[in-house]
């Protein structure tokens, strides 16, 4: 709805195949706001990962601090440098999540110019980063680069040890599998029913688009019986059991 709203996918919907991750932003996020903080958002921030430690203890004691409805979600704000999917303002503390599902980074450095800083870096954070910068006068500044897990990590070892973040904004990563999970730890016994359907149809949503965490082969499959002789189960076969070979009926 949030999506098609911001015109981000036409009418018609002839242009949805390449606004996936638009639609995505829309979905969780545009549902997500619907909670109270406490409730909603907070189990999603709380996974972000920081490579300093002052800013990761800093960061999880601002998100405890936070309730109800006290901050303003704005989707695909404009700016100069750019379009970041989201930017969600505190009373002093902004937060620009730049969300990917499909595709990775949409722009970045040259091989040859990798060692530049963040005044002149292409790449799509660094840009983001400068756009940021102007809130930093009276606010903490974040941005948060949400994607799968395989892609968050891929981008965090490429750019963890280049200069190319402003230094006023600290740049912290999520990806899709720890927000899954996050959301099925939450307890939804004592939630309105509301409350519940949202977090429910949300988890939902994280699950059908393939973010489930493989945690291990379940152990009874470690106690099924071995079994010397091959088996041809019987449909359009004969099942031979010692020789393990199929005669056609």
């Amino acid at each position: 709805m949030i999506s098609e709203i911001h015109n981000k996918i036409s009418q018609t919907g002839s242009n949805l195949s390449d606004r996936l991750e638009d639609k995505l932003t829309g979905d969780f996020f545009g549902a997500i706001r619907y909670l109270p903080f406490e409730i909603g958002l907070k189990h999603v921030l709380t996974t972000t990962l920081f490579s300093n430690q002052n800013t990761q203890v800093k960061w999880l004691s601002f998100i405890s601090n936070q309730k109800r409805y006290d901050y303003e979600m704005e989707f695909w704000p404009r700016q100069e440098g750019g379009e970041i999917d989201l930017l969600i303002t505190f009373e002093d503390t902004v937060i620009g999540i730049e969300v990917k599902y499909l595709s990775g980074i949409s722009s970045e450095d040259q091989e040859e110019d990798i060692v530049v800083d963040y005044t002149q870096s292409y790449n799509q954070l660094a840009r983001y980063s400068r756009m940021l910068e102007k809130f930093s006068v009276n606010k903490d500044v974040y941005l948060l680069f949400l994607a799968p897990y395989e892609m968050m990590n891929t981008v965090k070892k490429n750019i963890e040890d280049r200069s190319i973040i402003s230094p006023s904004v600290q740049l912290g990563f999520l990806c899709w599998q720890n927000i899954l999970e996050a959301l099925k730890e939450q307890e939804l016994i004592d939630l309105e029913k509301g409350q519940k359907l949202i977090l429910e149809d949300l988890q939902l949503l994280l699950t059908k688009k393939g973010f489930i965490r493989f945690k291990g082969f379940n152990d009874t499959i470690f106690h099924q019986p071995i079994i010397k002789g091959g088996y041809i189960f019987q449909s359009d076969m004969t099942l031979t059991k010692k020789t393990g070979i199929g005669l056609l009926k």
